[in-house]
């Protein structure tokens, strides 16, 4: 077999705001031959991530005992000519990632979705020539093969995030690199659009042509797919081969966060949140998204909202919170009653009362979320509902936060940078920030995206536990049928800005 990329002892550490030493990948040895399709397992923050990383060469071993990682720059001629080079990893490599859907997330252009997919063929970001007609049809079907060629002229700046992890896949495959890193290709799409993936991949793995791409996979979704050859799990910055052990790996678990239902529930001043749309539109760029839609929520109701990519979910809960307004003809009423019992509401009309009382957590946020804070900074801004450090903490708050971080097993990463978190911790940093304080009502936009099986089955439990003990209500927006809490009550769908309450 000809080999494509080879690691030696790879190893990549990196410090801690309070210098701790952090070992994100540990001694690990490994080869990629051509054809050879690998998948990675592991629970979040195991290294998974940063493995892809190096293999691209965006970060470099440690200087000191870092071992080597070597790339075939003749992979496609099935020779084997070997480079340290970055360059080369760029070149043979192209890579679907948190990170990169992170960047497009955060530079806000307005150019539009062909362009992007049409710079992959020079591996740019963006396009600095003139495209081919080759090249611009090549593009174009890619697109129609993921159903998503209604999104080409679109700009990238409006499009949701399910939308434009669906275009990163399109330029991934426009590049026709010998080697494809994936690293959680599913987060954020929807079951249709998960489907024509999976078939695109398996035509690309199981093609008789010689320049067929070799496919690197992490993921949490299980089966794996038949052409995968090898898997591997990562724990802790290691790398073991478990491919005839598939069936034992870290996706069985018994475990639960705690046994909360047998505390006590004294919670006699039951609070409660109702939210009024009337023929409300939301607009953006000139574009309507929200299309007049009339949606009461009454106190104490959890409801859970579904709709496919683009459908305007986020966008809906966005007008809640207050962040996009509501467009002339319609209007929304926030009320939040201290005690329903009393029945005495208090309008919610200044944006610093909402953002108290009502808490958010998207992939949005987490993608654009602006500050490199450490983790329990970012659990005291959930106090205020703001983003960034503007005053000191109070004694009480320090032991809530230092509660919390116990419950989510979060304590290691306290002062841990939040960029320097793995997909699936950052996810539970902010949804613990969602918790914290005292909101009235939670709206979770695909709070579970990111979350492996084990993370996902205790976020949801203590969701609940919090839900039922601090009488939080919840607005719940999923793309996957079972991703929804059992304390949900109402469900509705979005589709193209519509609104429909299911009965």
């Amino acid at each position: 077999m000809t080999k494509l990329i080879e690691t030696k002892n790879l190893t990549f550490r990196y410090y801690t705001e309070n210098k701790e030493e952090i070992i994100a990948l540990d001694s690990i040895n490994f080869t990629l031959n051509k054809g050879e399709h690998i998948a990675i397992i592991g629970e979040n923050g195991a290294g998974k991530s940063t493995f892809l990383q190096a293999i691209r060469g965006e970060i470099f071993p440690s200087p000191k005992s870092g071992g080597t990682i070597v790339w075939n720059e003749t992979s496609q001629n099935d020779t084997e000519n070997f480079s340290d080079s970055p360059l080369v990893a760029r070149d043979i490599c192209a890579i679907i990632s948190p990170k990169e859907q992170n960047y497009y997330a955060r530079q806000n252009w307005k150019v539009n979705c062909l362009e992007i997919v049409l710079a992959a063929a020079n591996n740019d970001y963006i396009l600095y020539r003139e495209p081919s007609t080759e090249e611009v049809l090549q593009a174009v079907a890619i697109a129609k093969e993921l159903d998503a060629e209604y999104l080409l002229y679109t700009p990238i700046n409006q499009l949701s995030q399910g939308q434009l992890r669906i275009m990163l896949i399109a330029r991934a495959l426009m590049k026709k690199s010998p080697v494809i890193l994936l690293d959680e290709p599913l987060n954020g799409l929807d079951k249709k659009t998960q489907d024509l993936f999976w078939q695109t991949l398996e035509r690309l793995a199981t093609s008789q042509s010689p320049d067929r791409p070799t496919i690197i996979l992490t993921t949490h979704y299980f089966p794996l797919p038949p052409y995968i050859k090898r898997c591997y799990e990562m724990k802790k910055g290691k790398l073991f081969d478990i491919t005839n052990n598939t069936a034992n790996s870290f996706i069985e678990f018994t475990e639960t966060i705690s046994d909360f239902s047998n505390e006590k529930q004294e919670n006699t001043a039951i609070q409660g949140m109702e939210i009024k749309l009337e023929n409300a539109s939301i607009y953006i760029d000139h574009k309507e998204i929200i299309k007049h839609i009339s949606w009461h929520i009454k106190p104490q109701e959890h409801w859970t909202l579904m709709g496919h990519n683009g459908s305007g979910k986020s966008t809906l809960l966005k007008g809640i919170l207050g962040l996009l307004p509501i467009a002339h003809g319609g209007s929304i009423l926030r009320n939040w009653y201290p005690n329903i019992h009393e029945n005495t509401a208090q309008p919610l009309t200044l944006l610093s009362d909402i953002k108290e009382k009502i808490h958010f957590v998207s992939d949005a946020l987490q993608a654009l979320y602006p500050y490199d804070d450490i983790v329990e900074d970012v659990l005291f801004c959930g106090f205020d509902g703001d983003i960034g450090v503007h005053r000191e903490r109070k004694d009480n708050e320090e032991k809530i936060i230092d509660e919390l971080l116990y419950q989510l097993k979060l304590t290691d990463l306290r002062h841990r940078l939040f960029h320097s978190l793995s997909t699936g911790q950052a996810r539970k940093v902010l949804l613990a920030r969602a918790m914290i304080g005292d909101p009235a009502l939670l709206l979770l936009d695909e709070p579970f995206s990111g979350l492996d099986p084990r993370n996902k089955q205790e976020i949801k439990e203590f969701l609940e536990y919090k839900i039922h003990k601090n009488s939080i209500q919840t607005i719940l927006v999923s793309h996957i049928e079972n991703d929804f809490l059992g304390s949900s009550q109402k469900f509705a769908t979005l589709f193209r800005g519509e609104f429909q309450e299911l009965i």
